[in-house]
């Protein structure tokens, strides 16, 4: 009689991800140190902006890439991709452009209230930064919400209050650990940018930066998709 295997923790699962899709995390640190190189290029030494036309195309295009990486890996783990090895795992760009705008467009939906609301605090400053703060943590649920109803949907029209917000009340406590993981990809960057010397050549530390921070970014999106499907009945979008 063999022993039922153990399911593996979420965080296990999520934290052990980018080490075993290695080519994915190459991808996505080499686009965004490819990134950072061309915003580098494109600023001039005055400080002033060189525009573009090219550098701004291949700036998004790289960020689209990004995008699709971390939509994919949410879509294979929702249903079970790649646990074989003969099965493909590459990305699908079809949508590279229209996927960059639907992120763009859900990060203003979730965080562009935090500007409106530190404008309306601003007679009262001992509890503006306060309320900004949660507000701003309220958007990074949003925007893990929003991402998989943009994964799930593949439709822009559904990552409005009216379907997010019911979403998140009805997921529970666990899903309230991918907005706070979510702070850990921009933070890692900038905490190792602000680490590595000066001195050191913009490639070499936006690569070493670019490497931590898509770590989490990965672990970010399959843990979101873990977190999903255990709350997949609860939330109750597929019915």
């Amino acid at each position: 009689m063999t022993e039922e295997t153990r399911p593996t923790p979420a965080v296990v699962d999520a934290l052990r991800y980018p080490l075993v899709r290695i080519s994915w995390f190459l991808l996505v640190v080499l686009c965004a140190a490819g990134f950072l190189v061309l915003v580098t290029i494109s600023t001039l030494q005055s400080g002033r902006v060189m525009i573009s036309g090219r550098i701004t195309v291949a700036a998004l295009a790289l960020v689209g890439v990004i995008v699709r990486c971390y939509f994919t890996i949410i879509e294979h783990t929702l249903i079970g991709w790649g646990k074989e090895q003969w099965q493909n795992t590459a990305v699908d760009t079809d949508d590279l452009w229209s996927s960059l705008l639907s992120m763009a467009g859900l990060a203003c939906i979730a965080w562009v209230p935090v500007f409106a609301v530190g404008e309306l605090m601003s007679p009262y400053p001992e509890w503006r930064e306060l309320v900004c703060q949660l507000v701003a943590a309220l958007g990074c649920e949003y925007f893990c919400m929003g991402t998989l109803a943009l994964v799930v949907f593949n439709n822009f029209s559904q990552v409005l209050p009216h379907r997010i917000f019911p979403a998140i009340v009805k997921s529970g406590a666990s899903f309230m650990l991918c907005g706070a993981a979510l702070v850990l990809v921009p933070m890692s960057f900038q905490t190792v940018w602000n680490l590595l010397p000066a001195t050191q050549a913009t490639f070499v530390r936006a690569l070493i930066a670019s490497s931590v921070s898509a770590y989490f970014l990965i672990a970010h999106a399959r843990f979101m998709g873990l977190l999903y499907l255990a709350n997949r009945e609860k939330i109750g979008w597929e019915e």
